[in-house]
């Protein structure tokens, strides 16, 4: 009930999230793919993932099981609180669903601002196995609306700042 009859002014937790769900759902969300990653590009990670020792705490053998993010998705959201909600009904979604998260990286809470060239957005590592066992990492991305708008312009100038060399160019 919300009124404030014998139950008193607070919702009850049913009453809670269901508001909850409504106020989700009616948030504005989209959803794009993206490229598998490309062979090129991982043989290039684990390169730079030689050359520069452990990455982000990975210290995997083979280096390839540091690559997160060969399948990935973003969800481009209206703003910091969207991203928090949406990631927040996807990480229980995604248990449910045999979905499980294996990390979660929020640039946002990064405190140097140029550890990612000032780029902000969540992004959750998930493991999906499929009927016959086949496991495979991929990586949900949830962006600001205003910042991936940004992040598409700008993808052509990432490629060439991450590229070693002009024909690591991809």
């Amino acid at each position: 009930s919300w009124g404030r009859g014998s139950q008193g002014a607070r919702m009850g937790q049913e009453e809670q999230e269901a508001a909850a769900e409504l106020a989700l759902a009616a948030s504005q969300v989209e959803v794009h793919g993206a490229p598998i990653k490309t062979k090129a590009r991982m043989r290039a990670k684990v390169k730079c993932y030689q050359e520069e020792g452990l990455v982000g705490g990975c210290n995997a053998l083979p280096l390839s099981a540091c690559i997160l993010d060969p399948v990935r998705a973003s969800v481009v959201c209206d703003g910091p609180a969207s991203i928090l909600e949406h990631a927040a009904w996807f990480l229980k979604s995604g248990e449910a669903a045999n979905l499980p998260a294996l990390r979660v990286k929020n640039k946002f809470a990064v405190r140097n601002s140029s550890e990612y060239d000032g780029y902000r957005d969540l992004m959750i590592s998930v493991l999906y196995t499929g009927q016959e066992g086949l496991r495979i990492i991929g990586e949900v991305q949830f962006h600001d609306r205003r910042m991936y708008a940004l992040k598409v312009k700008m993808h052509k100038l990432y490629k060439v700042k991450r590229a070693a060399s002009a024909e690591n160019i991809y």
